[in-house]
């Protein structure tokens, strides 16, 4: 099988999936209304033996049925409870499914001693490539994991259908079991396939790139896009804008291959700064109680944008959604420039009443005189929650509009409102390092000194603009903002450049007096030192900007002097 070059097809033709599965309960605990059960049950069959499948089960105390959800976390790490029991507090069962193997705990799915790369830590290149094939790749494995997973879940007469959420490496998985496995939906979290992509910028400069032919096969059968046109169940596709592992820039390629005749939505969260916001969760449960539960719920068709210039000579965004639907807000996001999909400043524009007419709008966005390209994407909030978005189209910009705007030395001030900034990221503040949907995460518009308002957010704040050609500092610059807190407050700001491939952060250290007026904070690059004591040489070239306190501030009139 050596350098065949096998098809999602030619891959999985012969999978002998009829295997019994042997269940063994290692434990069981009851609280909270919940059953928790911890379960080996067998996978497929090595030369060496068969694949001891460990998961954990976790259902509605006393309920004699229920749907089900498996459940594939990120690769590495552990299920999370807190996302289970969001479910299960819905009256789902949720099954989570350890594939990672061998990872120094008590209890982990056992791979034969023949398929060792299966196990994550150990995974080496069987991971990234496929050497030999796409059979002998830990992807295969997992699969076979998975696959043999939803066979446990049909088997359980409790069970009356089966759905599957996979957070990044988890949702690569789905997008190889859905062509095949007896699933009612399948939904993806920032996992979209392109992995042999992933040094490419789509919208970038388009070097010259020459598959060799390992990377043929891994693409043929390993990376989700070729999965994609032979999935048979609905999917929702959730992707986190700045996400470090998924390039959502990609995404959109991936969902427009799934066979049209395929139930689909997609949602990109731009306020998250890598990770899920609140509306996702929303939409997330409306699809499972769609597929699931087989209740009535208004799951919309796809939105779509394109971008033109008016009557006027304005750059505007045309967007048109669902007619089926009840707008409740809709517009844009739009970045300018910046091609690493991770720093980008996405700036939110919603759609007036009057620019709103059968469930379309036209939305004009400036850009900066300088600029040479633009991304937009529109999206749109229904009356049930449902809330979906378009494709992320690049636009050049190779003329001056009438709304064009010239370079900027004011990197926020209070007429941006909530545009300019993203809640700053803290894992450890992330449900299954993916979803922020507390309050902690809001970005809020709160009254310092005077009533004058200002920008806030309990996890931190970090913005991009820095990085855009717009909002860039001028040579010699310094750093100027007002900050007000109600209670004394020790604060950093911290700087982010690209180093020889590596972010450094270089901070400095501000204190905040409690009550009182605004407190204007003046720095020159060199007060911003590194970890290793090293000072910022200039304010050029830089990512992003980073605000965190030890408690609550808020900023405003942030600027280049």
């Amino acid at each position: 099988m050596a350098n065949i070059i096998l098809t999602p097809v030619t891959l999985w033709k012969d999978f002998d999936e009829s295997l019994p599965l042997n269940e063994e309960e290692i434990s069981r605990e009851e609280a909270d209304g919940l059953v928790c059960r911890e379960v080996y049950y067998y996978g497929r069959k090595t030369e060496m033996g068969r694949v001891k499948i460990f998961a954990r089960f976790v259902a509605p105390a006393g309920a004699e049925e229920y749907p089900a959800v498996m459940m594939l976390f990120e690769a590495g790490l552990p299920a999370d409870m807190n996302l289970v029991k969001k479910f299960t507090s819905r009256g789902y069962a949720v099954l989570c499914v350890d594939y990672c193997g061998d990872d120094g705990t008590e209890t982990f799915t056992v791979y034969p001693e023949d398929v060792d790369y299966a196990n994550y830590a150990r995974a080496g290149r069987a991971m990234e490539f496929a050497d030999r094939s796409a059979k002998e790749t830990s992807w295969y494995e997992w699969a076979a994991v998975a696959r043999y997973s939803v066979k446990y879940l049909h088997e359980m007469p409790q069970v009356t259908s089966v759905g599957a959420i996979g957070i990044r490496t988890g949702g690569e998985i789905l997008w190889k079991i859905a062509p095949y496995s007896d699933l009612s939906c399948i939904i993806p979290v920032c996992a979209a396939g392109w992995l042999a992509y992933r040094d490419l910028d789509k919208f970038g400069e388009k070097p010259e790139k020459i598959f060799d032919e390992e990377r043929h096969r891994f693409i043929a059968g390993v990376d989700s896009q070729s999965y994609a046109p032979y999935v048979k169940c609905p999917v929702l596709l959730l992707c986190a804008i700045n996400d470090r592992k998924n390039n959502y820039d990609r995404a959109y390629d991936t969902f427009q291959r799934i066979n049209p005749d395929v139930e689909k939505a997609i949602l990109f969260s731009s306020r998250g700064n890598g990770l899920m916001g609140s509306h996702t969760m929303v939409d997330l449960n409306l699809f499972l109680d769609k597929y699931l539960k087989g209740r009535s719920v208004f799951v919309s068709g796809l939105a779509d944008v394109s971008v033109g210039e008016d009557e006027e000579g304005n750059l505007v965004a045309k967007c048109k959604f669902d007619e089926g639907g009840e707008i409740v807000d809709c517009g844009i996001f739009f970045t300018e420039e910046i091609s690493d999909c991770t720093s980008r400043e996405w700036t939110r524009l919603l759609a007036d009443e009057e620019q709103i007419e059968d469930n379309a709008c036209t939305v004009p966005f400036s850009v900066y005189a300088g600029s040479e390209k633009a991304l937009v994407y529109s999206f749109v909030n229904y009356s049930n929650g449902f809330s979906v978005t378009s494709k992320i189209k690049g636009v050049p910009l190779t003329k001056k509009y009438r709304n064009t705007v010239p370079r900027s030395r004011v990197i926020y001030d209070r007429k941006d409102g909530l545009n300019g900034f993203t809640p700053y990221r803290q894992r450890t503040r992330a449900v299954a390092d993916c979803f922020v949907d507390d309050a902690s995460a809001a970005l809020r518009l709160l009254p310092g000194y005077g009533g004058i308002t200002g920008i806030s957010c309990e996890l931190g704040l970090i913005t991009f603009r820095v990085g855009e050609p717009r909002y860039a500092a001028p040579d010699g610059a310094n750093l100027q903002f007002d900050v007000y807190a109600e209670r004394d407050t020790s604060c950093k700001a911290i700087f982010v450049r690209e180093e020889e491939g590596e972010k450094v952060l270089y901070t400095a250290d501000f204190s905040v007096s409690g009550g009182g007026k605004w407190k204007k904070e003046l720095f020159a690059p060199e007060e911003f030192k590194s970890d290793t004591g090293a000072p910022l040489s200039d304010f050029t070239q830089v990512d992003a900007l980073i605000f965190l306190g030890e408690g609550k501030f808020v900023l405003n009139n942030i600027i280049w002097l």
